[in-house]
């Protein structure tokens, strides 16, 4: 080998040191299932795209109350039997324990219960504090239905404070794992 190709080859070298990084890089980038544990870091079912939604489009309630929950992270609650039964009770309070754990930015999220029942107030949920208990009908779970699928009794969805619904958790989640949501989107987010 001549110096002319011994040269070359090293100019050839050291410019792949360089093209290498950036390729693997690009790959990986645009296919990020080749990574193990490439899976998301949020607990909950993340919606996409985020539904646009109205808050009254979901319930009755007075305009004190939609102004209320207007720009602020929303938990809603879903009851499509009309019966808060032992577990949804238990459910209820540990969303409740959930608003303590989240401390100073407890104030950046409301709660709501969309109560589907026909009767009288359920002493648990009026005794629930800082608890909105709006009432919802066939039509509105029919609305929520079409928009986000496989809904079921005890759910909750979580709104944005621009109000798209973006995550669903189910009835049985883990507290510390919304919890772990609401941290990474309020860190993330300067509005709500």
């Amino acid at each position: 080998m001549d110096n002319v190709t011994k040269n070359r080859l090293k100019l050839i070298f050291i410019a792949s040191m360089f093209a290498v990084p950036v390729l693997t890089a690009w790959l990986l980038f645009n296919n990020p299932q080749w990574l193990d544990g490439g899976s998301t870091k949020n607990y909950g079912e993340l919606i996409v795209p985020a539904i646009p939604s109205e808050l009254s489009d979901y319930f009755v309630g007075s305009e004190d109350e939609i102004k209320e929950l207007k720009g602020r992270w929303v938990l809603v609650h879903i009851d499509t039997d009309g019966e808060c039964s032992e577990l949804c009770e238990q459910s209820v309070h540990i969303v409740q324990q959930l608003h303590v754990l989240l401390n100073k930015d407890a104030k950046r999220l409301k709660r709501v219960y969309l109560d589907k029942s026909e009767h009288q107030d359920n002493v648990f949920l009026s005794q629930a504090p800082e608890l909105f208990v709006l009432r919802w009908s066939d039509q509105h779970l029919a609305k929520l239905q079409a928009n986000v699928k496989n809904i079921n009794d005890g759910d909750m969805l979580l709104l944005d404070p621009l109000g798209n619904i973006m995550m669903k958790y189910s009835q049985d989640a883990d507290p510390y794992g919304i919890q772990k949501d609401l941290k990474l989107l309020f860190k993330a987010s300067q509005i709500g």
